[in-house]
């Protein structure tokens, strides 16, 4: 049987492709790893690894069971997870996938807090679009998925969601700061700066501006919130974002956010999700409840 050491240092060495690299990062000698490579080896009865002048490589073995240990030592983990929930040891790790819009308005400060209450739990944080959010719930790279505008699939479920108007966001000197509020056609005489198209948030602002006849240009198409930010600081163009995105700039009065004028954009729908066919830790469920507690008082601000 092959044992769970042995399969975490191959897998260890798969991804550094240096027995030098994995056994600093793994805090051992060379020589251990080898051991237990030559084990794995033995066992399976085929070759795993080539040494050659610029480092190792897989064989065609190699790179199957480097596939399967990934999926191997994260099941492993969650099971050790559900044990110690079975004990009340209160610990795990939560991986989290993310847009970065919410990031620092809404997953920093509630982390930050369940940090406090939790202190032995651990949290992996991904940034990623929505689609790739989807694909890492479904091969369990993510256990929670948090963005904007999320597809809706009959296996990734919604846990909770709320809504956001967005703001026309630009420099303090920009002609549109002082206004009260601004409307698309408006904004359609400006240079605009607008996240890639395979975003929801785009897409709904496509989809307002085609119903109200409305043709936006964007001068600037980035899929990199602090590149867009970094635009609009230096004076670039005009930015479509719930206020919550630019929150910190705001509040340093390097940025203004400007509403939008009353229905001209459908509003950003927040939404938090897991993946329907796996069962959750401790960690996970904690970090939901948390997470759609955060998202309820976004919905529901203070009067």
């Amino acid at each position: 049987m092959i044992s769970g050491r042995a399969l975490h240092y191959f897998d260890t060495v798969a991804r550094c492709r240096s027995l030098r690299q994995a056994a600093a990062r793994l805090n051992i000698a060379p020589t251990a790893i080898s051991r237990q490579i030559d084990l794995l080896e033995e066992q399976l009865g085929a070759p795993l690894l080539e040494r050659g002048p610029s480092g190792i490589s897989l064989t065609a073995a190699g790179e199957l069971l480097a596939a399967q240990a990934q999926h191997t030592l994260r099941d492993l983990e969650r099971v050790q997870e559900h044990i110690a929930d079975l004990q009340g040891l209160r610990t795990g790790r939560v991986r989290l996938e993310a847009a970065e819009g919410v990031v620092a308005g809404l997953l920093a400060p509630t982390l930050a807090d369940m940090g406090k209450r939790y202190p032995q739990l651990r949290f992996n944080i991904g940034i990623a679009s929505a689609g790739k959010i989807v694909e890492r719930l479904r091969l369990g790279t993510a256990d929670i998925g948090l963005s904007f505008f999320m597809p809706r699939h009959d296996d990734i479920v919604i846990v909770e969601s709320a809504r956001l108007e967005h703001h026309a966001v630009m420099a303090l000197d920009h002609p549109l700061a002082g206004a009260r509020e601004v409307s698309l056609e408006c904004l359609a005489r400006h240079r605009i700066i607008l996240p890639g198209e395979s975003f929801g948030a785009r897409q709904a602002l496509e989809r307002s501006a085609h119903r109200a006849g409305i043709t936006l240009v964007p001068a600037f198409d980035t899929a990199s919130l602090e590149t867009q930010k970094a635009l609009a600081l230096n004076g670039a163009g005009v930015l479509i974002l719930p206020p919550m995105a630019v929150a910190r700039e705001c509040q340093r009065k390097e940025l203004i956010s400007v509403p939008l004028a009353p229905d001209e954009l459908e509003p950003a729908r927040i939404d938090l999700c897991v993946y329907r066919h796996r069962i959750r830790s401790f960690a996970v469920d904690a970090c939901l409840s948390h997470l759609s507690d955060s998202l309820q008082a976004l919905d529901n601000p203070p009067t």
